[in-house]
């Protein structure tokens, strides 16, 4: 991050400057953050009033560890604070969107810097991960930490992950029940985007409407003109060039990659070995590319292909693009395989139905002497939660599991689909962690292939931790 300082900070923030410390010190800051435990020099805080904390509360150990520019919005802690005399105080309305405006103008004024941005409703990290393989082969590439990619993930990327001296910035953005994608994508401003897929996550904030939900996606070219281009995986029907253009506006590009004929980054003679990898064809311009993938899954080969096509607006070849997504780095608890006594698939990092089906596949594809799956409720999905849970609980009944252990109120609407419809040998359902540990012993076998998987609201990656140990 550049260094700024307490005039830019207020003028950004739209705040009052309430207090100054004495004799202007502390007037530059360098990271920002939300979190006192991340305290670090020259570093500005923001009073996030959050659901369980109060992080003004937590003003006095934020001063002690050394950071002096704090922004707040509650007056009395403004008082408190300043009363120390070594505090820049800026007191603003709500601090979520003084920080989001700071961030906003950081970027505005970032003018040499080119914008890719990345969001749908599964694969965006995963799509972000090539995406910065790609680009980074070529030139100087920031992005998202981990999945930073929320109203306050982006601000704290835009201002700790971004280097001052890159070239390409690839942000990814997600959306859920805090502000509006127009917001974000205001902030971050992207000259080019992709959209993985617009599927059943995040329904209940978007009156349980896959328009609703594909309208608020497509948000994401809000600031394209007409050099700009969008990328969509044109296997999934609402992401149709057609259906794309009627639910956003301006005039744009769209690229399409999938498996029908007319894409313009097609994939072929897909095989899929399960753990031990996948791999295929890109076909382009008429030419056909073999393709590989360091990562399980064959969802994932047009993932990397989005990616190659973003390179290809930036001068990439395809080749080099495609040596390039061979580098992605993993990202932790997303389809990680982990060897031993049994052979575990971790997908714990989060769950939705579309993601769920993509994992089976892969357990589908590998051989093993016994297969299974412990999963559990899948959250945000809105008021269709329950029928969208009997789906997948169908889709699993002619997977060729021969066990699944299912966790949690929605977990047991699987369990109970798979009693009734038949096709998996050993159906197990339970209501907390405990009681899935308790049993596992009886349930498992050494040789076992399983994956894990559910919301992270359930805290299943203790499953993973206990297997381990």
């Amino acid at each position: 991050m550049r260094k700024i300082n307490l005039e830019y900070i207020v003028e950004g923030t739209g705040g009052k400057l309430y207090a100054k410390a004495a004799d202007g010190a502390y007037d530059c800051v360098s990271s920002v953050e939300i979190d006192n435990r991340r305290i670090k020099d020259e570093c500005l805080f923001f009073c996030i009033i959050g659901a369980r904390v109060d992080a003004h509360t937590l003003l006095p150990d934020v001063r002690e560890k050394g950071c002096h520019n704090v922004v707040v919005s509650n007056e009395e802690w403004a008082e408190k604070i300043a009363a120390y005399g070594d505090m820049n105080v800026i007191l603003v309305e709500d601090t979520i969107i003084a920080m989001d405006n700071l961030a906003t103008k950081y970027m505005d004024e970032w003018t040499d810097l080119k914008r890719v941005a990345i969001t749908g409703s599964a694969g965006k990290t995963t799509t972000k991960e090539f995406t910065y393989s790609v680009l980074s082969s070529k030139y100087k590439t920031g992005k998202n930490i981990g999945n930073y990619n929320s109203e306050t993930g982006i601000p704290l990327t835009v201002f700790n992950s971004y280097a001052d001296d890159i070239e390409i910035a690839i942000t990814e953005i997600g959306i859920g029940d805090g502000r509006d994608m127009s917001d974000l994508v205001e902030m971050v401003k992207p000259d080019n985007a992709i959209v993985t897929n617009v599927g059943s996550v995040h329904m209940e904030f978007f009156e349980s409407s896959r328009e609703k939900l594909l309208e608020a996606k497509l948000r994401i070219t809000e600031q394209f003109g007409p050099e700009s281009t969008l990328v969509v995986n044109n296997q999934v029907s609402n992401l149709s060039v057609e259906s794309v253009k009627a639910h956003s506006k301006g005039n744009f590009k769209i690229v399409t990659v999938g498996d029908a004929e007319d894409c313009d980054f097609r994939i072929t003679d897909i095989e899929d070995k399960g753990i031990d990898g996948v791999s295929g064809k890109l076909i382009h311009n008429g030419i056909s590319y073999d393709m590989q993938i360091p990562i399980i899954g064959a969802h994932n080969l047009f993932n990397a292909a989005e990616a190659v096509a973003i390179g290809e607006i930036y001068g990439i070849s395809i080749e080099d693009a495609l040596e390039a997504v061979k580098n992605i780095d993993i990202v932790e608890n997303r389809l990680d395989v982990m060897r031993g006594r049994y052979t575990i698939i971790n997908d714990t990092y989060n769950a939705n139905p579309e993601a769920l089906k993509a994992a089976v596949e892969v357990i589908r594809h590998t051989p093993a002497p016994r297969k299974g799956l412990i999963i559990g409720d899948m959250r945000e999905l809105g008021k269709d939660e329950v029928e969208i849970h009997q789906d997948v609980g169908e889709y699993i009944s002619t997977s060729g599991v021969d066990f699944v252990v299912t966790l949690g109120r929605l977990g047991r609407v699987i369990a109970e689909t798979l009693k009734e419809k038949g096709g998996v040998e050993i159906v197990h359902s339970f209501d907390t962690i405990d009681e899935v540990m308790a049993n596992l012993d009886d349930i498992l076998r050494d040789g076992d292939l399983f994956l894990v998987k559910a919301s992270n609201a359930l805290g299943i990656t203790r499953i993973i931790k206990e297997i381990k140990n």
